[in-house]
């Protein structure tokens, strides 16, 4: 199997740059003035859940083609960290469990939580993403303690072929800079 390159790294950055920047500005946008929808303005717990469904969009579209990208640039060996136990079920129960979060967060915003304050509002993600973030690094810490030597090959094995691919991808920029500034 011949060695995969890295090309269209750089389309994908821009876009995933002009998707960021796009969110900001709606998200400027959607803060400062009122909507035509709704003149009065939106009560803050529909604005948390609005922005959090932006959130939800721009994770699923930057998620799916970074992790499209990533999987189609992974070698044989790159793959075998999947074999190891318990890698494959964590992953898909930590995409899963996240995606999950935002849907609940986003009805709870829209639908249960209406008479807060701003601040009760953010405390709730707080929570959320604290104990999100223990049950998480729970979850993974576990595995990562039973499988480090593994971790530490696939690791090791998956850096040296990132360089080595960014290396090459330097030189035919500098290569096409050198022609450009011949010309």
């Amino acid at each position: 199997m011949s060695e995969k390159t890295f090309e269209h790294g750089a389309l994908k950055a821009g876009l995933s740059g002009a998707i960021a920047i796009g969110w900001l500005v709606f998200l400027i946008l959607f803060l400062a003035f009122p909507s035509e929808f709704n003149p009065e303005g939106y009560a803050p717990n529909e604005k948390f859940a609005i922005i959090l469904l932006s959130v939800l969009i721009m994770v699923v579209l930057l998620g799916g083609l970074w992790a499209y990208w990533s999987l189609s640039m992974m070698s044989k060996k790159d793959w075998e960290i999947f074999k190891v136990k318990g890698f494959k079920w964590r992953l898909i129960t930590s995409i899963v469990y996240g995606l999950a979060l935002l849907i609940f967060l986003i009805y709870g915003f829209w639908y249960l939580w209406t008479d807060f304050s701003f601040w009760q509002y953010l405390a709730i993600i707080l929570v959320v993403l604290l104990v999100s973030g223990g049950l998480m690094g729970a979850l993974w810490a576990t595995w990562s303690a039973k499988n480090k030597a593994d971790m530490a090959k696939c690791g090791e094995d998956f850096g040296k072929s990132l360089k080595k691919g960014l290396k090459k991808v330097l030189k035919k920029k500098k290569k096409s800079k050198d022609i450009v500034l011949i010309l």
